[in-house]
């Protein structure tokens, strides 16, 4: 476990130095300048006693700021858990760790964690601004609103471990491509899952179950709707840990796969 630490946390501080404070630097001008020109309308619909115009508001900024921070967390998981092995081989520093009596699935599960504990402390700090604004507008959150921030966790989990374990035999790039090509092929086959000929419903039927679980519903927008009137909260939960099986499920074949695998240093 101690070697698994600090794996860990040399992934998690080379993440750090990977520039991504510029992206954050970024986001929170983005927020500020948004919270900034809405608190204007906001201002104003008060004088004018415009109560369901601030409701509005709110939410629009509450969920504008979340799903900001909710894409960069994506892009972060995909590029930091493609690179995290590829960016140790081709500065060679890897040999000086598989020298030493470490095993590589250590190794591996080790530099995952370190992006994993980067991309969620990234994720508390747009969720706690989100939070912030809606202190301020005092709104009321369903439970659905919850599960909503748990997918939001458990999709940078899926992001970064499937990209990392599919790097192990692919080219970054091509790892991150392909992961993000996973979550949209159910979309692109479920029409052909009742096609006539029985090749084509077959590989459809294939390729539908090897994918990721999806998300009937967009947890945290239908939280603030009054449309879900008896939530799934049973198929949500299902999904979640289905994605996070999936995940645990690549990373075993990518350990499997590393452990026999020769690094070739460029």
């Amino acid at each position: 476990m101690g070697k698994l630490r600090v794996i860990a946390l040399t992934s998690f501080q080379e993440a750090l130095h990977r520039r991504v404070l510029y992206i954050v630097l970024f986001l929170a001008i983005i927020v500020i300048a948004l919270t900034s020109s809405e608190m204007l309308y906001v201002r104003m619909a008060r004088q004018a006693g415009e109560a369901d115009a601030i409701d509005q508001i709110g939410r629009w900024l509450f969920q504008t700021v979340l799903g900001i921070w909710d894409f960069a967390a994506l892009f972060l998981a995909l590029f930091l858990g493609a690179i995290a092995v590829s960016s140790e081989v081709r500065a060679k520093t890897i040999v000086n760790v598989l020298s030493k009596p470490v095993a590589r699935w250590v190794y591996l599960l080790g530099r995952w964690f370190g992006v994993l504990l980067f991309l969620w402390i990234f994720l508390l700090v747009g969720i706690s601004v989100a939070l912030l604004i809606g202190v301020f507008f005092h709104m009321q959150y369903a439970p659905l609103f919850w599960l909503g921030l748990a997918e939001m966790f458990v999709k940078a989990a899926f992001f970064s471990g499937v990209s990392l374990g599919l790097s192990v035999v692919l080219p970054p790039v091509a790892a991150g491509a392909l992961t993000l090509f996973l979550t949209i092929l159910p979309m692109l086959v479920q029409k052909a899952m009742d096609h006539p000929s029985w090749i084509l419903r077959g590989l459809a039927n294939a390729a539908y179950f090897l994918s990721p679980a999806q998300m009937p519903v967009q947890l945290i927008a239908s939280s603030f709707s009054k449309q879900l009137l008896h939530p799934n909260y049973f198929l949500y939960w299902q999904v979640l840990a289905e994605n996070s099986l999936y995940t645990g499920a690549v990373l075993m074949l990518a350990c499997a796969i590393f452990k026999k695998r020769e690094l070739r240093l460029r």
